[in-house]
């Protein structure tokens, strides 16, 4: 149903809304509000989906045409700041990395939630046993994977990372990741696993050497982590973590959304108020005389 909901639509909903006459904020999805409505101001700003990256552009596009100011959006960094994009939309701000996750993954947060769903010693025993931490190991598969989906998009190699439909079957981090010590079967395996999942869902995916050849190129560049790993491919991961190698038992520790809403759940107001992000927001409400934040 949100893949059908256009930018149009979004910004017809926002113009046509006389029960509210303070600022929107457009965002790509329902994790976002999630996150960003604990510390919004809500009663001078209602924040509002648009259901992806390139919609939340459009809205504000579509907005600024119209001649509707009091908008303001975020989106995922992406890929943007490893190739450098600029846009010249008003009043549209980027997470410091490359998604939400990431962002979050990167603090205390990550530590708070294993510990609700995960024994300390079974934790400790890990890091002991693997000899590094468990955010370490996370980002070193993710960097693996971050690797193959920007030389999928930089050469255009037809690979399909997720579903169409967020209920639709995901890719299997099993098939490349040893659930037992969350580490990296090898390039073969990842390779094959995202050519196996993208098979009926590309018909125009390039040939497996082609594939190689340019992962095998991208991997020599050096990037930003923080800007190359997918903060879903973490959350994925770290379901497996738990749910395998740490022998989680927890009921509430279900899918990898009941992971990514921990994480948000976890992250504290003063870890969002060390991001660019926040003080980029900070100044342009202050420009404007407004109170985004709580």
């Amino acid at each position: 149903m949100e893949e059908y909901i256009t930018p149009e639509r979004t910004a017809n909903a926002i113009l046509q809304d006389t029960s509210f006459n303070g600022h929107y904020l457009i965002v790509e999805g329902n994790k976002d509000i999630k996150l960003y409505g604990k510390f919004v101001n809500i009663q001078d700003f209602r924040i509002k989906p648009a259901f992806g990256n390139e919609k939340v552009k459009e809205v504000l596009k579509i907005l600024d045409e119209r001649g509707f100011d009091k908008k303001i959006g975020i989106i995922d960094s992406d890929f943007n700041k490893i190739f450098d994009d600029q846009f010249d939309i008003d009043g549209l701000f980027m997470t410091d990395d490359h998604d939400i996750e990431v962002m979050i993954i990167k603090t205390q947060a990550l530590e708070n939630v294993i510990q609700i769903f995960c024994s300390r010693a079974k934790i400790e025993k890990f890091e002991k046993d693997n000899k590094t931490t468990i955010r370490d190991s996370l980002l070193h598969i993710g960097k693996e994977i971050g690797y193959l989906k920007l030389a999928n998009k930089t050469h255009d190699l037809g690979l399909v990372f997720k579903p169409k439909k967020a209920d639709g079957n995901t890719i299997k981090y099993s098939n490349f990741t040893c659930d037992k010590t969350l580490s990296f079967l090898g390039d073969d395996k990842l390779i094959d696993s995202i050519i196996n999942y993208s098979r009926a869902k590309s018909p125009l995916m390039k040939a497996k050497s082609e594939i190689e050849k340019y992962y095998t190129e991208t991997k020599a560049e050096d990037f930003d982590l923080n800007q190359l790993v997918n903060g879903h491919d973490l959350s994925n991961l770290l379901y497996l973590l738990m749910k395998k190698a740490l022998s989680s038992r927890n009921k509430m520790l279900v899918n990898n959304n009941s992971v990514e809403d921990s994480l948000i759940l976890s992250y504290e107001y003063e870890y969002f108020k060390n991001t660019e992000l926040y003080s980029n927001l900070k100044d342009w409400s202050d420009s404007k005389g407004l109170n985004l934040f709580n």
